[in-house]
């Protein structure tokens, strides 16, 4: 995945335990989060124009994964 910084501190803050390693079952967790937003945003993206508009309960559903 290419990340921007501010996505790769989001993804630390998240992930990552009080000494800033990630273990092996967050890493796991993240990549498989990533993976499924990543899948989620394509479907979503008919038009592949790289933006898509969502409604709340469309966004909700799509951010609680």
């Amino acid at each position: 995945f290419l990340l921007n910084n501010p996505l790769h501190q989001i993804l630390v803050a998240r992930y990552s335990e009080s000494d800033l390693t990630i273990d092996f079952d967050n890493f796991v967790g993240c990549l498989v989060r990533l993976e499924t937003m990543f899948n989620t945003f394509s479907v979503l993206d008919t038009d592949q124009s790289g933006s898509i508009e969502l409604t709340l309960l469309q966004w909700l559903s799509v951010s609680l994964l």
